[in-house]
């Protein structure tokens, strides 16, 4: 029998070798370790004078930076893409939280503006008033005085009591309070400024006037948005109380210069009008000759 030829064997395959690893760039965040992070947090915090904490993600395995009102997203982007110019910083995850003091703030004003409604619940009017804010820098940063002990009021009327110690405002009760009452009732002060006031808490001439003599649709309208009442209307007011207080006759008279020049203007301009009709320049009611004429200007 034949012996049967023998195969010959195959050149044995190459181990294989290790996969090719792509390149990382050294300043990736996701190499980053936990001292880097935190002195570009650092940074960041000093460049906008804001605590900005690094928070690790274990599952993204990226590092988050947050950070409480102060700079916008957008600032903070730029911020790092000036850090990382290879782009790496858009690894970074960024996050900003507005706090509750931000948001009782935003509520003042919007309540101001007409725009806060009780109909769409505390969760809508946050997420209403976080969408304002989210392109505002230092959205917890009162304008003035004034705006800031206005704040300070609500932020103690929605502070529950509680006998285990200090607790946090609650933010659906601020929203309940400026929606219902209103903002006129935070103001610091409801007396009339004097000459030595310089810091906008009391109230201005036209302010008292409003808030002494305002009725119906104008009392609504300064008791939720300090809307004030028309010039006129406020000194006619104070001139028809039988009884007016020191602080109304005096307010009143502070306006007297204002109304005058006003109702100046509307008298010129009736003139001007009804002469065009007439065909004749206009005679000011003084002199009786033609407005800007020599005689008129005596």
């Amino acid at each position: 029998m034949a012996t049967p030829e023998r195969t010959p064997e195959r050149a044995a395959a190459p181990a294989p070798g290790p996969a090719p690893q792509t390149p990382r760039s050294p300043q990736a965040p996701q190499a980053l370790h936990a001292p880097r992070a935190r002195r570009i947090a650092d940074r960041l915090s000093v460049q906008f004078r804001v605590p900005v904490e690094p928070q690790f993600e274990p599952v993204g395995r990226r590092w988050t930076l947050r950070w409480y009102d102060g700079p916008t997203v957008d600032a903070v982007r730029c911020a790092l893409a000036r850090l990382f110019p290879d782009g790496a910083a858009d690894a970074f995850a960024v996050r900003r939280d507005v706090t509750t003091r931000a948001l009782a703030l935003a509520a003042i004003r919007e309540t101001r503006a007409g725009a806060m409604h009780r109909s769409v619940g505390s969760w809508g009017q946050r997420y209403h008033l976080e969408q304002l804010l989210a392109g505002q820098e230092h959205p917890d940063r009162p304008a003035d005085p004034r705006e800031a002990a206005m704040l300070e009021r609500l932020l103690a009327a929605a502070t529950p009591d509680s006998a285990r110690g200090p607790v946090s405002p609650d933010l659906s009760r601020a929203f309940d309070l400026v929606a219902r009452d209103g903002v006129a009732w935070l103001l610091p002060e409801h007396r009339l400024a004097g000459p030595a006031d310089r810091d906008a808490l009391a109230l201005t001439p036209l302010e008292y006037l409003t808030s002494r003599y305002a009725t119906g649709v104008h009392r609504t309208a300064w008791e939720s948005a300090l809307a004030v009442l028309p010039v006129r209307t406020a000194v006619a007011a104070a001139h028809g109380d039988p009884l007016p207080d020191p602080d109304a006759a005096r307010a009143a008279l502070a306006l007297l210069p204002a109304l005058r020049a006003q109702l100046s203007a509307e008298l010129d301009a009736i003139g001007e009008r009804l002469a065009a009709a007439a065909g004749s320049p206009a005679e000011t009611p003084a002199t009786g000759s033609p407005a800007g004429s020599p005689a008129a200007a005596r």
